[in-house]
């Protein structure tokens, strides 16, 4: 018996397919579970209908163990240049095989080897037809997923002959390279920053009330529970002992920051898991870790090592990365850089979370309990899953701080749009629209970049790539297209371009490609223009790195030899020359800063003027 043969006997109904299941089990329990997953999303059931019965039926004996056999020499013996999988990843390809079998078993197939070409062509026909849960056809990335399957079988036929089928796509190459998606949606500023300046609000003083008063309700709570009262009258006994709780009149404001009196324990309840909520965004939206990250943070996880150079210290977030690892269930071991407000929402959560750590037995960071507010003797506490994540952030803390509407509609918040907004904010040229992040970005980007720099995200370094290119591609089609052009290398750029007001069509993206993959050029994006960096022109002193910008500013920006203005930068220069006008109404205002309130309406009109010309 040759080496294959061998390794295919192998799978006999007593391999482990995990801790708790083996081969010849009707269900795999899967050790793959990732904190916000569910438990039974990692169970695999071969107990389906099919046509004709049950998978598990007798007639199907011989082609369940095939299917099986499959699934598993792809985690445990994949194809050549093939990685292991993730039991996650094998809980994606155990549905779509599921599928594949019901649609061959409504066939009359029986067997995989009666899966020729033509039958291949005809089951992705048959899943082109389908359409989601909103009743939209599929995604180019589901097809993508289902044609992977048929290559998967093919190639692992090669190894295991129970399993052999004909080549479904004779020819054809390349075929588990992933069509190009759609970039998923970032949060957009108007959002995301009144998003975190709400959440970095909550974890500050706020905060110290909100766990002092969880604390003082639970204390009465637990007393009363003590001395032998009923969990409703210990309820009614703390709605007294808190009615009387004051918040605090935060920096800069004029009243508490939530109204008194405390009228029930559910307020209690209400405002932690609003505090909790706070935390997890600022973690999310500051550090761009995955809601896996997060939910598997454990108390202490906060370190502290010195730069390369040794003159800084910089925090980071100990944890554990799930998606990518492939030594453990565990995870592998990761430091992500911590600016400030994720220090404090650490120290918060280790608060917060205090008496169910005690409670559990577990070290969690990021617990819930299914209370109303207090925890009891027969209080559930477990981590959240993914979907009660989402709800919270979008159902509850959205309304809660008052996220305004995106083009009139609210926006969804969902917990990979943190990783990708931070990616984007760490890429762009100039932070500007984003003054209460910059000195906490600033930190995370000197970490990022300090010789010292514990841990690497491979795929978050990618998304920060991936960001500043898609800004600088949009960038150019912008000025090459653009009808109007302000700025002195606006005005050579108008001059120069062929492609001036004409749509971004292939040819003006062919040339993009040609600019960004054959030259150095580098551009510089802020709120009022863009600068087409040149250090030997740049008038804000800037170096080899890019513009300067401490000293970058619409004044000196609007005087560069490297500015360019286009029409959708209009409005900030409208409401400069607006503000600085009324500037000029008030009649105390002094000679020298009347002088520069003139010079500034003289520099919003000279570019406005440009932007109108054609």
């Amino acid at each position: 018996m040759n080496a294959v043969l061998t390794q295919a006997a192998a799978f006999t109904p007593d391999i482990a397919i995990s801790s708790r299941s083996r081969f010849g089990d009707d269900i795999w329990h899967l050790d793959g579970i990732r904190p916000g997953s569910n438990r039974s999303d990692y169970s695999l059931d071969w107990d389906f209908t099919v046509s004709t019965g049950r998978f598990i039926d007798p007639p199907f004996l011989v082609w369940r163990a095939a299917a099986k056999t499959l699934l598993w020499s792809i985690k445990v013996d994949p194809p050549p240049g093939r990685r292991h999988v993730h039991d996650g990843t094998l809980v994606r390809l155990f549905t779509g095989l599921r599928l594949l079998i019901r649609w061959m078993a409504d066939q009359g197939y029986r067997r995989f080897a009666e899966l020729d070409r033509k039958a291949s062509e005809r089951f992705m026909e048959t899943v082109a037809q389908r359409r989601n849960p909103k009743g939209e056809p599929l995604a180019a990335g589901t097809l993508h997923h289902y044609r992977s399957l048929l290559m998967l079988i093919y190639l692992q036929g090669a190894r295991y002959p129970e399993v052999t089928i004909a080549d479904p796509f004779p020819g054809a190459t390349n075929m588990f390279s992933r069509p190009r998606r759609g970039w998923l949606p970032y949060t957009p500023d108007v959002i995301a920053v009144p998003l975190l300046s709400s959440a970095l609000r909550l974890i500050g003083p706020a905060a110290d009330d909100i766990i002092v008063l969880q604390g003082e309700a639970q204390t009465v709570y637990d007393a009363a529970l003590g001395s032998g009262l009923s969990p409703s009258k210990a309820g009614f006994r703390v709605t007294e002992a808190i009615a009387s709780f004051q918040f605090q009149v935060l920096p800069g404001e004029d009243a508490p920051w939530h109204p008194t009196p405390v009228t029930s324990t559910k307020t209690v309840r209400y405002l932690t898991d609003r505090l909790y909520d706070a935390c997890f965004v600022t973690i999310a939206w500051l550090v761009g870790a995955r809601i896996s990250e997060i939910l598997g943070l454990e108390t202490g996880c906060i370190e502290y090592h010195p730069s390369g150079t040794g003159d800084e210290r910089f925090a980071y977030l100990a944890g554990h990365i799930y998606k990518t690892s492939r030594s453990s269930h565990q995870g592998d071991t990761h430091r992500w850089v911590a600016p400030e407000p994720v220090v404090r929402a650490i120290a918060v959560m280790e608060q917060l979370t205090e008496r169910l750590r005690h409670r559990s037995g577990r070290k969690e960071l990021f617990l819930i309990t299914s209370s109303t507010g207090l925890i009891g003797p027969a209080v559930e506490i477990d981590l959240p899953v993914t979907n009660t994540v989402l709800r919270r952030l979008n159902d509850l803390f959205a309304p809660f701080i008052g996220l305004p509407l995106y083009e009139g509609k609210p926006w969804h918040l969902n917990t990979h749009q943190g990783r990708k907004t931070f990616a984007r904010f760490v890429g762009k040229r100039d932070r500007t629209g984003l003054a209460a992040l910059q000195a906490h970005l600033g930190h995370v980007t000197r970490a990022m970049t300090d010789s010292g720099y514990v841990g690497t995200d491979f795929q978050l370094d990618e998304l920060i790539d991936r960001h500043a290119q898609e800004e600088t591609r949009a960038a150019l089609e912008e000025m090459l297209t653009a009808s109007a052009l302000g700025g002195k290398a606006g005005r050579v750029i108008a001059a120069r371009s062929a492609f001036r007001g004409c749509t971004r069509d292939g040819d003006v993206q062919a040339y993009v490609d040609f600019l960004m993959a054959e030259t150095d050029l580098r551009l510089g994006v802020c709120d009022w223009g863009y600068c087409v960096y040149r250090p030997e022109t740049s008038a804000c002193f800037g170096g080899e790195a890019g513009p300067n910008p401490v000293l970058r500013t619409e004044t000196t920006c609007s005087t560069c030899a490297n500015f360019a203005v286009t029409p959708r930068h209009r409005p900030v220069w409208e409401m400069r020359r607006a503000r600085n006008l009324k500037l000029l109404e008030q009649p105390v205002l002094d000679a020298g800063s009347r002088a520069l309130a003139e010079a500034r309406v003289a520099e919003c009109d000279r570019i406005l003027t440009q932007l109108v010309e054609e």
